[in-house]
């Protein structure tokens, strides 16, 4: 499978990821992300086949007894994964294949494949991104707890990415995204 058009994006709950990549579709038409597997059930307005592919756990669990992910985890109760196939219809759009997963799949992608190339978009303090995650108004008490902490673990993995990128106006950090996107896709 050719990875070399493709670019791992991630980062803590509540940094915007999505915001960004929707600024840049508008950006860069030839941005294409690849659409991933999940059993946590849709948040309002995510759709089945755009947003993810809202799956059961016993088809997702069977999917990966026969090797269907490039990576898979599970993330606060729910899994999420890629699957070989989805990536190599993205790639095959042409263009800049983005693969937005959770951090400890990302690290797990950048063991496996060394020359994968990777975007961490962090949050300017962590102050700002539980009032982003406060905001966002998907989240409990307890869930904001466990997100924060995570958040905190995440940042201290930045070092397994290629770059980081500061979200502090989505603007500033969508032209910064196709900047770097292009920098990096021609190594």
């Amino acid at each position: 499978m050719d990875i070399s058009r493709v670019l791992v994006f991630s980062g803590p709950s509540g940094v915007g990821k999505d915001t960004l990549l929707l600024a840049w579709y508008k950006l860069n038409p030839n941005v294409n992300r690849v659409v991933t597997y999940t059993t946590r059930s849709p948040r309002e307005n995510e759709k089945d086949n755009v947003d993810y592919y809202f799956v059961d756990t016993k088809f997702f669990e069977e999917s990966i007894d026969k090797n269907y992910f490039f990576e898979y985890k599970n993330v606060y109760g729910n899994y999420y994964g890629t699957s070989f196939k989805s990536i190599e219809e993205t790639v095959s759009k042409g263009g800049i294949t983005i693969l937005k997963i959770d951090v400890q799949g990302a690290i797990d992608c950048f063991k496996k494949y060394p020359d994968l190339k990777g975007i961490f978009i962090a949050p300017p303090s962590l102050e700002e991104l539980e009032k982003r995650l406060f905001l966002r108004g998907t989240e409990n008490k307890e869930s904001m707890k466990r997100r924060l902490a995570k958040a905190s673990w995440e940042m201290d993995q930045q070092d397994f990415y290629s770059t980081s990128i500061v979200n502090v106006t989505v603007s500033d950090a969508v032209q910064d995204l196709d900047r770097i996107s292009m920098q990096l896709l021609h190594k």
